[in-house]
């Protein structure tokens, strides 16, 4: 019998202290496993946010955002100066504006509740554009309330070049029926949301009557936001028309070529604009964000460290007690002529063989619990506090995109890390498993090494 057979018998003859062996080498192998993955999967969503949301520049109006504020909309030149900046790729434009029922036939989706009385405190019994001048009767005395006009909700008008800037995660915006717009033409088409969908019973093919022209129903989208599922997109031109503001912008959108020339675009544009709009990048939300991410990362390499050490350790000590339990068999084996090379072959044979099988074991147990332990360190990542600065685009309730803009997306991205189990994954930890095995087996074939015939045999 050679020696490798040999010492794949010998790793095995002893079930219940290999068993004991495998088990514990087993657990540490499982954890270098899930925080590789961890480790891995949190990095790609580092390059992803840094890749895809880093790199943007958002331009409002100087004393806009939203639908709040005061000063003038963004002109079609300065927009264009904007898109001819150098180290910009793409601009997404947007102008919103609020539908009442003078301007629409649609019901609107939303209550106003509580929050919604309270901004439409300052309308006037004389009625305007956004509502009915149903007034709540009183007679104006010292002993009742005055003449005020009824409140009604309204419905938010989307108008934009890019229409999946509404997606609240930035990504592709979700269509539940029909096709997207072409947000670049001046059709009359619009994505209507599912929750006005359903309140006025529209379908693909259907049309409703807005700003005295009648628009065709090209899909129906779902965000999963309420305020968002009750608006409704069209082209931005087409807004402009519609509204008779030709030309204007109330957010634009730009992203640049590579995150690292953002800081110059941004000085840039301000240089360019001035006054005139009020200029911030994502860069600084974006590392801000993602920095929970990295302390995972950090984590999960000192996790995969500390396993490598404790399984090293486990083989040391087991190794070394072998050693020491079978000297006498050592020092026989070299007194008939076996070399000291082939001993040491046997029992590294032994080693490696008690972690192979614990890598297998612990390299599927890994991958079958690496998803609940990397959702856990983000989960817990995430819900630690954060101080985050500005809004994006359409920030408040006169926009599209709810109360977050690209913080919001930031938030959102970070706990969506998906594990993935890659090939690269797989190889390091076979090679960490390896690893454990030769570290583990270093000193017990020093000891090996020392082993006199003459002296086993003499004294044993």
């Amino acid at each position: 019998m050679n020696v490798v057979s040999r010492g794949i018998r010998n790793a095995l003859r002893s079930p219940l202290r290999s068993g004991a062996i495998v088990i514990m080498l087993a657990i540490s192998i499982t954890l270098i496993v899930a925080m590789l993955v961890a480790r891995s999967s949190v990095n790609a969503k580092i390059e992803e946010v840094k890749g895809s949301t880093a790199n943007q520049i958002t331009i409002n109006p100087a004393g806009i955002r939203g639908g709040f504020g005061g000063g003038d909309p963004l002109t079609a030149e300065q927009v264009t100066t904007v898109t001819s900046t150098a180290h910009i790729g793409s601009v997404a434009s947007t102008l919103t504006d609020q539908a009442g029922t003078d301007d629409t036939n649609l019901t609107p989706s939303l209550e106003l509740g509580s929050f919604g009385q309270r901004m439409q405190r300052f309308e006037t019994s004389t009625g305007d554009s956004n509502g009915p001048t149903d007034v709540i009767q009183g007679d104006g005395s010292s002993d009742s309330a005055p003449a005020r006009p009824a409140r009604t909700p309204r419905t938010t008008i989307t108008g934009t070049t890019d229409a999946n800037s509404i997606a609240s995660d930035g990504s592709t915006l979700t269509l539940t029926s029909g096709a997207t717009v072409d947000s670049t033409s001046s059709d009359l088409v619009a994505l209507v949301g599912k929750t006005l969908a359903e309140k006025n019973s529209l379908s693909v093919g259907s049309t409703f009557t807005l700003y005295g022209k009648t628009f065709t129903v090209n899909g129906i989208y779902e965000t999963g936001n309420t305020f968002q599922d009750s608006g409704i997109v069209v082209p931005l031109a087409t807004l402009q028309t519609a509204t008779e503001q030709p030309g204007a912008v109330t957010s634009a959108v730009a992203t640049v070529d590579s995150s690292e020339n953002v800081t110059a675009t941004v000085s840039a544009l301000k240089t360019a604009l001035g006054d005139k709009a009020d200029i911030t990048s994502s860069a600084e939300q974006a590392e801000t964000s993602v920095a929970s991410l990295r302390s995972i990362s950090s984590l999960a390499t000192t996790g995969v460290v500390g396993a490598t050490i404790a399984g090293a350790v486990i083989v040391l000590l087991t190794m070394t007690m072998i050693v020491r339990e079978r000297r006498r068999e050592i020092g026989v084996i070299k007194a008939i002529g076996g070399t000291t090379s082939k001993v040491i072959t046997q029992f590294v044979t032994e080693a490696l063989t008690l972690t192979l099988v614990s890598g297998v074991i612990g390299i599927a147990l890994g991958i079958f619990v690496s998803g609940s332990i990397t959702d856990g360190l983000v989960t817990s990542a995430s819900a630690a506090p954060k101080t985050t600065q500005g809004q994006g685009p359409m920030a408040s309730a006169g926009g599209m995109r709810g109360t977050g803009g690209p913080t919001q997306r930031f938030n959102q991205g970070l706990q969506q890390v998906t594990s993935t189990v890659t090939p690269q994954i797989f190889m390091g930890a076979a090679g960490i498993t390896l690893l454990i095995a030769i570290l583990g087996s270093a000193l017990p074939a020093y000891l090996i090494a020392r082993v006199r015939p003459a002296e086993v045999l003499r004294t044993e």
